[in-house]
């Protein structure tokens, strides 16, 4: 038989188990949202890519032309 005290440190154990794998993913879902998530990925677009394949170094399109200084 087991002891009492071996007993009870089971399901502590296995809590504190959980709670430190709870913590990993959420540390990791961090992660993914700081610097992998859709807001942070370049608009890419077949010009783009394809000026940067070929090695182009045209003046930005039409439509991403900035506004002009003041």
């Amino acid at each position: 038989m087991e002891n009492s005290a071996s007993a009870r440190r089971r399901p502590r154990l296995i809590v504190e188990i959980a709670l430190f794998v709870a913590v990993k993913l959420f540390l990791i879902f961090c992660l993914w949202w700081c610097f992998f998530s859709p807001s942070h990925r370049p608009d890419v677009t077949p010009e783009k890519l394809g000026a940067v394949l070929l090695g182009e170094t045209s003046a930005p399109a039409a439509t991403e032309q900035q506004p002009p200084l003041k």
